[in-house]
């Protein structure tokens, strides 16, 4: 059986804005990531498969210290990679 303990229990999640808006919604490491896309609810957790949806009406992540973030975007292009969470907001 697999050693699970060493298995992290964060990922960085980082909002990005176009350059014109000059600034960052959210960075930091986060213990969950949810939102919506046309398939309905999924949730992001450490290790995810990487992925790549588009999101609807808003994200919400648990950060690190177990704090609810709501981010209420529209519209955002999401991509998971390598426990690393990018949301490219307004693209």
């Amino acid at each position: 059986m697999a050693d699970i303990g060493n298995l992290p229990e964060v990922f960085y999640a980082v909002f990005l804005t176009p350059n014109y808006k000059k600034e960052l919604l959210f960075s930091g490491y986060v213990k969950s990531l949810s939102s919506f896309n046309n398939e309905g609810a999924f949730d992001v957790l450490p290790l995810h498969e990487n992925f790549v949806t588009i999101v609807r009406d808003k994200v919400v992540v648990v950060d690190k210290v177990g704090n609810r973030l709501e981010f209420v975007l529209g519209r955002a292009l999401l991509a998971v990679t390598d426990n690393v969470v990018k949301v490219f907001v307004e693209f």
